[in-house]
């Protein structure tokens, strides 16, 4: 099983584009392999912690991200129904985005670079959009990956969330402001805190994918055409010509059914681990 990335749209300038992962699962396998990629013991593992051989404690800890707090340290009583509950009783349209960050940050490494890192950008105490802001942070020696994930209903309204609030457009306005124009050293850290840092001139050679991710409820009528024209609407000043902005989406078949799954998932993998 596996995605392919399917150009379609690209923008009259030719700096932005919006493209479709594509597949020919059925939605039940799509499903699967989202957590077959996203709960793989050596693949989560990798987005949290580098070269660092996984044990047991940690391998819990990571899989009750994905779950909800109320269900951490009970997960042999969680019922079908209280799952559903939860599910049901919350209104909030970017309800478990967080899934939608992590499998971005899973598809970063599969489609961008094999090399890349979860971690954090800090230049100055003013770069506060990159360095707490961005809902994907990651680099290697070639690349460097800022991500902003939504797990929306609809494609369109997940693009819009994405383009027009300030999370899109301001976090690449910040990078270049405070990087691009600075002479200072970056500090690069990953997620278990091992800094590196490079000169301005050396960061300012890499280059950097700015990806907008959308998971969101198929289209029945499979039509996108207006939603991927959005693509026009971006508009960064002074964008150096080796970055690129690339928006990414992906259909499923239901929303509430891929959270559930994605917390019975994770709870049935944590009791496992526990031997209950």
């Amino acid at each position: 099983m596996s995605l392919k990335i399917t150009s379609k749209s690209i923008s009259t300038c030719k700096k932005y584009e919006f493209s479709i992962y594509e597949h020919k699962l059925s939605f039940i396998d799509l499903d699967d392999y989202i957590f077959q990629i996203l709960y793989d013991t050596n693949g989560l593992n990798y987005l949290f912690q580098l070269n660092i051989p996984l044990n047991g404690k940690d391998r819990i800890k990571q899989l009750q991200r994905f779950i909800e707090t109320d269900f951490c340290g009970r997960e042999k009583d969680v019922s079908d129904s209280e799952i559903r509950s939860y599910i049901a009783k919350n209104k909030n349209e970017t309800y478990y985005s967080f899934f939608a960050e992590a499998l971005l940050a899973r598809l970063n490494i599969d489609k961008i670079d094999t090399k890349l890192v979860t971690g954090v950008i800090s230049t100055n105490e003013n770069l506060t959009k990159i360095s707490t802001g961005a809902d994907v942070c990651m680099y290697s020696k070639n690349n460097l990956v800022l991500g902003e994930a939504k797990f929306y209903s609809t494609l369109n309204k997940g693009t819009h969330s994405i383009i027009k609030d300030e999370s899109f457009s301001s976090k690449l306005s910040d990078y270049l402001k405070n990087i691009i124009s600075s002479n200072s050293e970056i500090i690069l850290k990953n997620i278990v805190g091992d800094i590196s840092e490079m000169t301005s001139s050396e960061i300012k050679k890499l280059p950097l994918t700015l990806t907008g991710f959308v998971l969101h409820t198929h289209n029945k009528s499979g039509k996108y055409k207006t939603t991927y024209e959005l693509v026009n609407k971006i508009n960064i000043i002074d964008f150096p010509s080796h970055y690129k902005i690339h928006l990414y989406h992906l259909p499923i078949e239901s929303k509430t059914e891929l959270i559930y799954k994605a917390q019975r998932t994770a709870l049935d993998l944590i009791i496992k681990e526990k031997g209950l």
